[in-house]
């Protein structure tokens, strides 16, 4: 039969409030008495019971991570990877567990949001909507929005300067000498996807040069359809110089079909990509892309979340990080 508390406090000479609050509360007990009663538990193999904790504390320790379908498993995604290594490793620091969900898991078939584990807060990455941010806050769980953006009251929003990058690649293009510049976008979420092509109109319009539909094409981020879209664009008779993609993994599927059409990169097509995934630096040539710091997102919204759980965080901010265009061989 295993130990508890009323063993403890027999052995050691404390109270069983003195036992439970050293495990609860330890901030509440002196240090002699603290090494006591843990010298004590160990002696006698006590656990504390991790449930009862949590009731008692009206608090479970735990965070959730909800990614999309798309992007699951979160250990092979290019994007998401590191920016959960930037949670592991700020859960790890604050003494707080995280959970990986997906979206489908977090949903009823009624299209309530129910979490299968008490979470004291959760992180959504990507794409996410009104609804289930107003669901979460009728159950009073506070949450975090990751790699997107909602404009919704007292709503805590970490991402990335997506119209910046952008521009930072097309001005760049645009210095090459490049006047026939296309742009793969991905299909990502809404605010992803607008801010990165409102990124490539503004800098084409503000060189002067022509936005031409026919440069214009929206893909699944995949390396076949782009590898499709690849072929379209340079089997125009007119074809683009440079195409930007708005993900590296596009970018690389855009390479292999130039590449398979005898184009040299970056002397006959320069290719930029975004993100900055470990993809960009194991192809050959090696990508020029957009730098995202993925291992910071995270960090930064789970310490934001934390900072929200434990009551010293602004209910409301929007944090975007600046990107940086990484020089490689594509361009």
């Amino acid at each position: 039969m295993s130990s508890t508390i009323l063993d403890i406090a027999k052995a050691c000479g404390y109270s069983k409030t003195t036992v439970s609050r050293a495990f609860i509360d330890p901030e509440k007990v002196s240090m002699k008495a603290r090494k006591a009663i843990y010298c004590t538990a160990r002696e006698l193999n006590y656990t504390p019971d991790a449930i009862a904790r949590a009731m008692v504390r009206k608090k479970t320790d735990n965070i959730g991570f909800i990614i999309h379908d798309q992007q699951y498993p979160v250990v092979l995604n290019p994007f998401y990877s590191p920016v959960f290594e930037g949670v592991l490793e700020t859960v790890k620091q604050r003494g707080y567990s995280v959970f990986i969900s997906t979206e489908s898991d977090i949903h009823l078939p009624d299209g309530q949001v129910y979490m299968k584990k008490q979470m004291d807060g959760v992180i959504i990455c990507g794409q996410a909507d009104e609804e289930t941010v107003r669901s979460f806050r009728s159950q009073n769980i506070p949450l975090v929005i990751l790699n997107n953006y909602l404009d919704m009251e007292d709503l805590l929003c970490i991402t990335v300067d997506n119209y910046e990058g952008s521009r930072q690649a097309i001005d760049y293009l645009v210095g090459q000498g490049h006047r026939k510049i296309a742009i793969v976008s991905g299909q990502f979420s809404p605010y992803v996807y607008t801010e990165r092509y409102r990124g490539y109109i503004d800098s084409m319009a503000g060189s002067g040069l022509p936005i031409r539909q026919d440069y214009i094409k929206t893909v699944k981020p995949d390396i076949q359809s782009s590898m499709a879209v690849g072929n379209e664009l340079l089997s125009l008779a007119d074809r683009p110089t440079a195409i930007f993609a708005t993900n590296d993994v596009i970018a690389i599927g855009i390479m292999k079909a130039a590449l398979r059409h005898g184009y040299a990169i970056p002397d006959d097509l320069m290719i930029i990509g975004f993100d900055d995934s470990d993809y960009s630096e194991i192809v050959e040539p090696e990508l020029t892309t957009v730098r995202i710091d993925k291992f910071e997102l995270g960090k930064i919204a789970t310490q934001r979340l934390i900072g929200l759980i434990e009551g010293d965080a602004p209910q409301k901010e929007t944090i975007r990080l600046k990107t940086t265009l990484i020089h490689r061989a594509t361009a």
